[in-house]
């Protein structure tokens, strides 16, 4: 062998072998997507579900294992549903805990008595998983959003980001977090009418809250039952809305009462006040000699903020469906059907 070929030989070979043993690797990865893809469909077919995936599609060589699913529909035992199509599920081959779920498209959905279309420009979920498999922290990120019911007006949405980290305290008992929980939107525009009082658009919301005690396992109405009376709640370290005429900045605890209806305790900063009060005179629910006489009072009682803008600090409550700024009962909030919302089924 000559000289050339012996040289070329020693470089090329270690070339090939890598080559080999990433083709090797990518190939038992790809294996191994499938049989996870077929383990959920067996899973939740087990638990009384109907499952249609249609095969995948592999590809992301060599970086990644993507798995395109053209269509996947799913049909719990109690109703709910979710058809999708171009599903995408894609693991880094250096990093196979951190799989990422693309769910942009149009998605039929099914749940909680809602039925209509879910469709987003973009949507992506980056999960991170333990090395056993459980689900450590969800990231959900999208864009161009739209919810659509026949015969309803639809709902659409700038863009929004959902975080929800599991915690797995060693004791979880109902002084312990259990998730982390962040959720920022912009540019909410409901259906007309849906909450007269308030602007048809929610500009911005941002939420960071903590869940404390054992999360529910599952959308059981007895697990949240058991959860709330074991003295769960929601622990709202922040919470701003900038939902006209109102911008509030918020911190307090969510729990549920023995009916399951909601409590709600805040100390609030309150701009805009003057225009709700117009508001709730004007669909009659509050009389124009009670708004004054707040107006005044809330007046006497707000300060400027670092803008120099007068801001009310105020307790904000919900008890016994009634929504209360300090001593005044704002209005009735309309009780809360958990039973139509949650399901009683397997859980999903």
């Amino acid at each position: 062998m000559s000289v050339r070929l012996r040289i070329a030989a020693l470089v090329l070979t270690p070339a090939l072998v890598a080559v080999i043993g990433v083709s090797a690797y990518w190939f038992h990865a790809a294996g191994q997507l499938r049989k996870g893809i077929d383990a959920f469909a067996e899973d939740r077919r087990a638990r009384g579900w109907v499952v249609d995936i249609a095969p995948p599609a592999l590809g992301g060589f060599p970086a990644t294992v993507a798995a395109r699913l053209p269509r996947i529909s799913l049909a719990g035992p109690s109703g709910q549903s979710w058809r999708g199509e171009d599903v995408t599920v894609t693991i880094p081959l250096l990093d196979p805990l951190a799989p990422v779920v693309g769910l942009a498209g149009i998605h039929r959905l099914s749940v909680g008595g809602w039925n209509g279309i879910v469709s987003a420009k973009i949507a992506e979920a980056h999960l991170a998983l333990a090395p056993d498999g459980r689900l450590k922290r969800l990231d959900l990120a999208v864009s161009q959003a739209a919810m659509e019911q026949p015969g309803a007006s639809s709902m659409t949405l700038g863009s929004a980001a959902l975080g929800i980290e599991w915690l797995f305290p060693p004791d979880p008992g109902h002084d312990k977090a259990s998730l982390a929980i962040s959720l920022g939107l912009r540019g909410l525009d409901l259906p007309d009418g849906l909450v007269p009082l308030l602007a048809h658009r929610i500009d911005s919301a941002h939420l960071e809250a903590r869940l404390m005690g054992t999360v529910p396992d599952g959308p059981s109405l007895a697990a949240l039952e058991a959860w709330s009376r074991d003295g769960g709640t929601i622990e709202l370290d922040r919470l701003t809305l900038d939902w006209a005429p109102l911008s509030i900045e918020a911190d307090g605890t969510f729990a549920l009462d023995p009916a399951l209806q909601p409590l709600l305790a805040t100390s609030s900063r309150v701009r805009g006040w003057s225009g709700l009060t117009t508001r709730l005179v004007r669909n009659g629910l509050m009389e124009p000699g009670v708004a004054s006489a707040a107006e005044v009072m809330m007046g006497l009682m707000a300060r400027p903020d670092a803008q120099g803008r007068p801001t009310l600090t105020i307790p904000v409550s919900v008890q016994d469906n009634i929504l209360s700024a300090g001593q005044i009962r704002v209005l009735r909030v309309p009780p809360l059907s958990l039973p139509s919302l949650l399901s009683e089924g397997p859980p999903s």
